[in-house]
């Protein structure tokens, strides 16, 4: 069920009204709704507040700072993702199943790729179009086709991508939900929407998607999804199992 949005002025209830349309629920000014779950739309951006969330901060999505945008201007740095994806004269048709907060879809786009990201979260689908509407460079999200769906609905139409990227959900750990506000949040979306997966099951469904190359995301030591596996880019915490 997708709470209520509330919005902080009248200046943006049209806008406020038109997003809750698509999101299928109400939006109001009522800021009493505050303490309970709920969207926010403000001068600031769209955003998402959880009161079990440790943190106590509203999600939002920022493109233009923070980790996310630091990792963007050293794309050609990021040796590991780079080496998963292997030496191309042009640039590669990627498939993301699981565009979360699009970190790695921005990295696919700053090397100068073309990418469709699925995004199965009606919320996060609407945060992240909020997100990139306020970014300051617009020219990397030129080659960025986003699209609200399920990834494995979207697997029979599939169609001339040469990488298949599939980052399921970590497991929420005490520790990393304590590091990063943003991962138990994006958890707490999931919650609200029912939205529930089991990563085995969908990367059965996903290796069948025609593509040359399939790349799966995974913790250091956790197993891989199947030992047909051809090589693995390995990292200090994080590793990448390819598929070809």
């Amino acid at each position: 069920m997708i709470p209520p949005l509330v919005y902080a002025a009248g200046i943006q209830q049209s806008l406020a009204e038109g997003i809750a349309n698509k999101l299928g629920t109400i939006a109001s000014p009522n800021q009493e709704l505050n303490h309970l779950t709920h969207l926010y739309l403000s001068e600031a951006g769209l955003s998402f507040f959880h009161p079990e969330a440790r943190s106590t901060n509203q999600f939002l999505i920022d493109f233009n700072s923070g980790s996310t945008g630091w990792r963007i201007k050293r794309a050609n740095h990021e040796k590991l993702i780079k080496k998963a994806l292997g030496r191309s004269e042009k640039p590669l048709k990627i498939l993301d199943c699981t565009a979360g907060m699009l970190q790695d879809t921005l990295l696919f786009l700053s090397l100068g790729h073309q990418v469709t990201a699925l995004e199965q979260s009606k919320i996060l689908f609407y945060l992240l179009q909020d997100g990139i509407s306020r970014s300051e460079d617009q020219s990397i999200f030129n080659q960025l086709d986003l699209k609200h769906m399920n990834a494995c609905s979207y697997g029979s139409q599939a169609k001339n991508f040469d990488v298949i990227y599939f980052d399921p959900m970590y497991p929420l750990s005490k520790k990393n939900a304590l590091s990063s506000g943003k991962l138990e949040y994006i958890a707490k979306i999931l919650e609200v929407e029912s939205l529930k997966n089991n990563p085995m099951h969908d990367f059965e469904v996903l290796q069948l998607i025609p593509a040359k190359k399939m790349i799966v995301k995974r913790p250091i030591k956790a197993e891989s999804f199947s030992s047909q596996l051809n090589y693995q880019v390995m990292g200090k915490t994080t590793r990448f199992d390819i598929y070809i």
